[in-house]
């Protein structure tokens, strides 16, 4: 009896000093564990799932020719080429601006971290006014020159074109994941290498990559998690016209008929596809995981002496420069210029003393009208805000149980709150639509489908990884002495949280919310796949004004929206230096530390 007391006793302080953020967490995880068990549900029900039945015709129709022989190649194709044209430009930016004497890096480095804030539809939609085959500007200059009608260059229609762009854009995940752990190899490893006669490529190729490997696995590894589940490039490439078909087209299209083969619903076989898409990415992680579990092979820094070294390039300073700037131009320079040009011109056409004489603002004068007018400007904003503030809140929360208590379960929360990185956002989305689908029918009193709130509960769902992983970093700086001495003083820990560790972390807690918030007013799939009349939200307004053919009111659109959120975030960036200084500088895979007050 005696040793029974004491269990019982913790067991009661728990429930009494950390029962709020624990309900919070298990909150946040029964509704990923419901929508992950929904998906696989819906892989066996034969229709809507309001209908009853059973069937295994959808796991049957894997074995169809259109997906083995189109589908998957393609889906393949455009996740490995994806990580190869990221890691073609990624790791060696990583290694000219983080090891080397390159000049303007912190200008660089900066200007790397802004292109996450970039819509990557809006640049797909740069490259296709670039090389498309009929309105390319750059196709129809070099067609000239060479006397040609058009040039078969073009990133439509191929997954070649679709991993080109893909990998533009994910390039800064790669680049911030292996930045840290080159700046933190201890030089003498490298010293030693050139003791014994090797030259710097060598050495480079044999020392220092090996090192980072860690980092490098994780960088292609979550840009192919990414580069799968990602359906607007794709759609905008070709997949919505049916001829490069991947998986997260199919998955959109079987729910939103559009496309040339899906004149029908197919909500089964949607979730099939959602489970062949998460495949992929949990194979990845498990290999990334059994990489961690050798960390100690990594382990480089040490209290010997350490000191990181820069590489002198000399001459070759103009060569990292131009490749810097090359990558820059490729990646955000060449798409918006085209972008406003193509705001500007009543038609798109090539530059010239006649064009020039055209330009106007008459794809201005109408835009607020073409987006959907003030409703979609208010969506925007109530997504934008409730979206940060919410994931903000509820990473605090899972984090303060993980960080911040002993639950033997903290584990195990953590590892859950994971499992939406891994899983392609298109899956939540679906699973969201379908009970959408049956609230309306048997809870017609919730306001689910076709509102901003199940917009907002899927960005919540998609972002709280990310969330969790900067609070956990923050809480984790902490020290447990200053809530112990507020508990000796009888302060409960809802003050405690409150009063003494969020004034700690706030700029953490600010950093994230910004963040959240550039990343929910850019995001387009989940808003689209959720979309109806009453919830469209700016994104999804430019995407139908290119796909209705209102090129120069869409162009005009994304101009407008890269300017808006250029502004905020150079306004934040100016006015609160503190908590968000770590925005551009670390960009989306390196999260802030928490400051000391």
């Amino acid at each position: 009896m005696p040793s029974v007391i004491p269990f019982v006793r913790r067991r009661a302080r728990i429930a009494t000093a950390d029962a709020l953020p624990l309900a919070f967490s298990w909150l946040v995880l029964a509704v990923v564990i419901f929508l992950l068990a929904f998906v696989l549900y819906m892989t066996f029900v034969p229709s809507l799932p309001t209908e009853p039945g059973f069937t295994l015709r959808h796991w049957s129709n894997v074995a169809s020719s259109r997906l083995l022989t189109k589908v998957v190649p393609n889906t393949v194709i455009v996740g490995f080429g994806t990580i190869c044209i990221a890691a073609f430009f990624a790791l060696p930016l990583a290694w000219l601006l983080n090891r080397t004497t390159l000049p303007l890096r912190t200008t660089f480095t900066t200007m790397i971290g802004i292109v996450p804030v970039i819509p990557g539809f809006i640049l797909a939609m740069g490259w296709i006014m670039l090389l498309d085959e009929r309105i390319g500007l750059i196709n129809n200059v070099a067609a000239n020159l060479l006397g040609l009608s058009s040039l078969p260059l073009g990133v439509k229609d191929t997954p070649w074109g679709m991993a080109w762009v893909l990998g533009l854009v994910l390039t800064p995940p790669i680049f911030f994941l292996v930045a840290g752990p080159l700046c933190r190899i201890d030089p003498s490893l490298e010293e030693v290498a050139g003791v014994i006669g090797m030259k710097q490529l060598t050495t480079l190729r044999r020392v220092t990559l090996p090192l980072v490997w860690p980092g490098i696995l994780g960088g292609l590894i979550y840009t192919f998690m990414t580069a799968v589940s990602i359906f607007e490039i794709p759609a905008l490439l070709g997949a919505a016209s049916g001829k490069v078909p991947v998986l997260a087209s199919e998955i959109f299209y079987s729910v939103r008929p559009g496309g040339p083969l899906t004149a029908t619903f197919a909500y089964g076989a949607a979730g099939v596809y959602g489970t062949l898409l998460a495949v992929p990415s949990l194979v990845g992680l498990y290999f990334y995981l059994r990489v961690l579990e050798r960390t100690e092979r990594y382990q480089v820094i040490t209290g010997k002496g350490y000191r990181p070294r820069e590489t002198d390039l000399g001459p070759l300073n103009w060569i990292g420069i131009g490749f810097v700037i090359s990558y820059l131009v490729l990646a955000v320079a060449l798409p918006l210029l085209v972008l406003l040009w193509a705001s500007l011109m009543p038609v798109l056409q090539l530059p010239s003393r006649e064009a020039l004489s055209k330009l106007s603002f008459i794809n201005y004068d109408s835009l607020l009208e073409g987006l959907g007018g003030i409703a979609v400007i208010w969506n925007t904003v109530v997504l934008v805000l409730c979206v940060s503030l919410l994931v903000s809140f509820f990473s605090f929360m899972v984090s303060w149980v993980v960080v911040r208590t002993r639950i033997r379960s903290r584990k195990l929360i953590d590892m859950l709150v994971m499992v939406p990185h891994a899983i392609p956002s298109l899956a939540f989305a679906f699973a969201l639509a379908m009970l959408g689908i049956l609230a309306s029918r048997w809870l017609a009193w919730l306001p689910l489908s076709g509102t901003i709130g199940i917009i907002v509960i899927a960005h919540i769902i998609n972002r709280m990884p990310y969330g969790t992983r900067v609070m956990n970093s923050a809480l984790g700086q902490v020290h447990h002495e200053l809530e112990e001495i507020a508990q000796v003083c009888g302060t409960k820990t809802p003050t405690v949280m409150r009063r003494i560790i969020l004034p700690l972390v706030k700029p953490s807690v600010v950093y994230l919310a910004v963040w959240t918030a550039m990343l929910s007013f850019q995001e387009v799939t989940m808003a689209l796949f959720l979309s109806g009349p009453q919830n469209h939200v700016l994104a999804v307004s430019i995407w139908e004004l290119w796909e209705s053919g209102s090129l120069g009111t869409a162009a005009a659109g994304a101009v407008a929206m890269v300017a808006t959120m250029s502004a905020l975030m150079f306004a934040i960036l100016s006015v609160a230096r503190g908590p968000t200084a770590g925005l551009v500088g670390r960009g989306v895979a390196e999260p802030p530390v928490a400051e000391e007050p």
